[in-house]
């Protein structure tokens, strides 16, 4: 015998039933929650963080630390252009990574950088603590040459070049403060992933070949003291592209007459400059083995060194327009 309609007190209870229902559902997202599910973790709440988010952090607060060291120097006479030029890129990096951070969603720093107008803590000790001899803070920036690279292998390819471009130059800052790094032989890039630094350093041996003939005396010698190791840094990338390596053409268009040494300077200047570059477009292709991104790293470093000694301008970002 078929089942009667449902009582009307069997509706009301599902009626109630569906809008409760509704009702946890609309509070939990899309997952169903009843009065005695836990709360959501923050991670549920927020969503996945943003890729490097702890590696620009990391970053930021490195930098914080060899700010804060730079204002405890009291350097030589000598010394002193370069610390106040440390300053002020460092400071500039400091702007960018903080921007950077809040693009990313996550709040500015608190505590200001020594490098800025505005005292906090950092500055507080910056300028209360023993002063510093001008090698105790190049020592801290190769003391984290180890932690950088594992930082670079684990990062993403959005982010990958601004982190290298940071951590080159404070190696480079390491290197002018008296505490250069011993770099191991090139492990990379390899196959593809170097021919387009060849692109750059071939044209860039070849120029420097010829103002280097064009000149002499100390002129020359300085073509020579950065076309010796970007000779050695060709022929390890020819090796290391293998069959990838395109043959090299038998020369390049030059500006002439090159009459001039200032001529002659700017052709240097601009060929190597164009190195740094190069090797952060493909600086993604390292994967994530620390001895590729140390390469890499490197290559970056001996770049904007040579560009450096033939008169460019320091950037606080190597290789790259500011991020």
């Amino acid at each position: 015998m078929p089942s009667g309609p449902p009582s009307r007190r069997a509706l009301v209870r599902a009626g109630l039933w569906v809008t409760v229902a509704g009702a946890l559902t609309g509070c939990s997202g899309d997952r169903l929650r009843t009065p005695w599910s836990p709360d959501p973790g923050e991670e549920e709440r927020s969503g996945p963080q943003p890729p490097d988010l702890a590696l620009i952090r990391s970053a930021r607060e490195r930098l914080r630390t060899y700010s804060g060291a730079l204002e405890q120097v009291r350097p030589t006479d000598h010394q002193e252009s370069l610390v106040r030029s440390l300053g002020d890129l460092w400071s500039v990096q400091a702007e960018r990574l903080d921007a950077l951070l809040v693009a990313l969603g996550s709040p500015a720093t608190q505590t200001s950088d020594p490098t800025s107008g505005t005292a906090g803590p950092d500055a507080a000790s910056s300028t209360t603590g023993a002063a510093l001899d001008a090698l105790e803070v190049g020592r801290l920036l190769r003391g984290d040459r180890e932690a950088v690279v594992a930082d670079l292998a684990g990062s993403t390819a959005t982010n990958r070049a601004v982190l290298m471009s940071l951590a080159a130059q404070h190696l480079l800052s390491a290197d002018r403060l008296g505490a250069g790094s011993t770099w191991p032989a090139l492990s990379g890039p390899t196959g593809t992933a170097a021919v387009p630094v060849l692109s750059a350093t071939r044209p860039a041996v070849f120029a420097l070949e010829v103002v280097a003939a064009r000149s002499g005396g100390e002129e020359r010698e300085s073509y020579e003291s950065v076309l010796a190791p970007l000779r050695g840094v060709t022929r390890s990338l020819t090796t290391l592209a293998g069959d990838a390596a395109p043959v090299p053409p038998l020369g390049y268009d030059l500006p002439e007459p090159l009459a001039s040494r200032e001529d002659r300077r700017a052709l240097a200047r601009s060929v190597v400059l164009d190195i740094a570059p190069a090797v952060l477009r493909v600086v993604d292709r390292a994967g994530a083995a620390p001895e590729q991104v140390d390469s890499y790293l490197r290559l970056t470093v001996e770049a904007t060194s040579w560009s450096l000694e033939l008169g460019a301008d320091e950037a606080p970002f190597p290789g790259m327009t500011l991020p």
